[in-house]
């Protein structure tokens, strides 16, 4: 009896019966089938990518609709059913990895797919693919040196300002003994200096306000001491609260 026969419209089951029904199921048999393999003809498909001397069966909209470098390609195929993509460094489970990302349920980017697909979105100027894994990278990855000087490869720009603004705040010679200090454009690094000279400016007129709002607090203290009655002579010579049983009674 298969497992769909066990159920009747008109019967009313327990919830012990319908978890049972569920844990009789396995476990990643829905997770297993959810992302397309493009291994065959699906879902009326009409293009077939040949990359690394294996085929893909995918859809000309989708594949334009992320890509229009490739969008290009395709309207240059006539009625040639057939694309041979250019892969360069990617492997077969990039090529998967990209298309089970762009096709819906779209697979979610993580931190072992990310630094792939960057590259590739590039490469193909998938732009809309771009910002999804700039978003994913300011959100889950700590702002480093190396990730500064990935996003200047890559031109990620909201990725690289954040990476400047931590960067900012190290001192100059941690930053230099790491291997990525010279990988560092000449442009973002006088854009990294010249940020930490400004948070050193702030600082300095924060210490000097500070100094001079002590300075006038300690006045305004002293005269307002000197003026008490009943202030001791010694108080009132010091300019300063010394121990006195009379002048803690006035304070």
């Amino acid at each position: 009896v298969t497992q769909d026969a066990r159920y009747h419209p008109r019967k009313r089951y327990t919830r012990a019966f319908l978890m049972t029904s569920l844990a009789d199921t396995p476990e990643n048999e829905y997770k297993e089938n959810v992302y397309p393999t493009f291994e065959k003809d699906w879902d009326f498909s009409d293009l077939v990518l040949v990359a690394n001397k294996k085929r893909y069966h995918v859809h000309k909209a989708v594949i334009s609709m992320w890509s229009p470098a490739l969008k290009c390609k395709i309207l240059e195929l006539g009625e040639n059913k057939e694309f041979e993509l250019d892969c360069g460094f990617m492997t077969d489970d990039d090529v998967v990895q990209l298309l089970q990302t762009i096709y819906p349920p779209n697979k979610a980017i993580t931190e072992d797919s990310c630094d792939r697909l960057v590259p590739i979105a590039n490469l193909f100027q998938m732009f809309e693919l771009l910002r999804r894994c700039e978003d994913f990278l300011i959100k889950n990855k700590t702002p480093t040196l190396m990730m500064l000087v990935f996003a200047q490869e890559q031109n990620l720009s909201k990725l690289l300002s954040k990476c400047i603004e931590y960067c900012s705040k190290q001192p100059i010679e941690e930053l230099k003994r790491t291997l990525s200090y010279e990988k560092i454009a000449p442009q973002n690094l006088c854009t990294l200096l010249q940020v930490r000279c400004l948070k050193m400016e702030k600082k300095l007129k924060r210490s000097e306000m500070r100094s001079w709002e002590l300075t006038c607090t300690l006045r305004a203290i002293y005269e307002s001491w000197s003026k008490k009655e009943g202030a001791c002579v010694q108080h009132r010579r010091n300019g300063m609260h010394q121990v006195c049983f009379i002048c803690m009674l006035y304070l």
